[in-house]
């Protein structure tokens, strides 16, 4: 069974929100954040793979929130 483009761009958009700020954090300590250094490399490579799936006119910043309205409603109904 697909899964529906609306949940990978929320579930991308999550990622790389969280995983971001985790980045900027560590670099500003002089670490190395590995786990939020995969997981925005993850929620990046998520996104590009949904940009490439649907098709000819691929992701645009318009179809983040529809998604996550989409997904709302599909888990409220």
């Amino acid at each position: 069974m697909p899964v529906d483009p609306d949940i990978l761009i929320v579930i991308a958009t999550l990622v790389v929100t969280f995983a971001g700020p985790s980045v900027v954090a560590g670099w500003a300590e002089r670490s190395w954040p590995w786990v939020a250094m995969t997981s925005l490399v993850i929620g990046l490579g998520l996104l590009g793979y949904v940009h490439l799936a649907l098709g000819p006119d691929g992701l645009s910043l318009r179809d983040i929130p529809d998604a996550f309205v989409h997904v709302a409603a599909m888990v409220l109904n």
